[in-house]
């Protein structure tokens, strides 16, 4: 899926979207939802960027779990079964967002087939995308934070002349949230990065100048050896300097 779920729809059915709800402006830093808010509304982003967190126990820090921008859906899993909001939503960037009540927007997917469709093709890539994310766990800091920042490179990215911008307002505190580290530790990972020639930073912006390497685990299975001949991993496809448009399901 390459596109948004926004993107995805007709002329005719954005509209009607809008019809439904009233478009709300936020500054970097507010909170668009709470965990646990009963009936939330279906938040659809227009501009700029949201984090949506989840707290396991009331006592620890929130956990960054996903990264959203334009033409995503924010609190689609919890309209699909109606219950409380399982995040917490806090813009990274100014964002405006189409807000739409939780009831109004259920009733327009189950009377539009074909978006019910779409609305769970994207729900099922992001997923897709957590699920790698979730497989970087064990592993070291270094190919945790690689992992996470090709994917906001594919994602997210901007070429720009001989680099890829990522400016979605995240800072290391949010990037240690979001791969399970210590701001100390990504701190000290990103230091070398910028010496090995792979990137600078500004203010919340990470500027890549090269590829990142793919030091984690395997991303990719194994293929079946062909009958007579040796078995050999599967060569990756390896992420261009491309922009969201171009990203592919099975980018990290």
């Amino acid at each position: 899926m390459a596109r948004t779920f926004l993107e995805t729809l007709t002329e005719r059915q954005r509209r009607r979207l809008t019809e439904l709800g009233k478009h709300v402006d936020h500054t970097a830093g507010a909170n668009l939802a709470n965990q646990a808010d009963p009936a939330p509304p279906v938040l659809i982003v227009q501009s700029g960027f949201v984090k949506a967190l989840r707290t396991a126990q009331g006592d620890t820090p929130p956990m960054i779990v996903d990264l959203l921008g334009a033409g995503d859906v924010l609190g689609l899993e919890d309209c699909l079964i109606g219950w409380t909001s399982h995040l917490a939503y806090v813009a990274t960037k100014p964002v405006r967002v189409l807000e739409i009540p939780q009831k109004a927007f259920r009733a327009f997917l189950h009377d539009n087939k074909q978006v019910m469709g779409v609305a769970a093709e994207a729900l099922a890539f992001r997923l897709r995308l957590r699920d790698v994310a979730l497989g970087f766990a064990p592993a070291k800091i270094r190919s945790r934070l690689t992992a996470f920042l090709t994917r906001l490179q594919v994602v997210y990215g901007v070429p720009v002349e001989d680099r890829v911008v990522i400016d979605v307002g995240l800072n290391h505190a949010d990037i240690a949230s979001a791969i399970g580290a210590s701001p100390a530790s990504v701190h000290s990972e990103m230091v070398k990065l910028k010496n090995e020639g792979y990137l600078t930073t500004g203010y919340k912006t990470i500027h890549l100048k090269k590829q990142l390497r793919e030091d984690g685990p395997p991303l990719f299975p194994e293929v079946p050896a062909a009958r007579g001949a040796r078995s050999r991993r599967a060569e990756p496809v390896r992420p261009k300097m491309l922009s969201r448009a171009s990203a592919q399901p099975r980018a990290v």
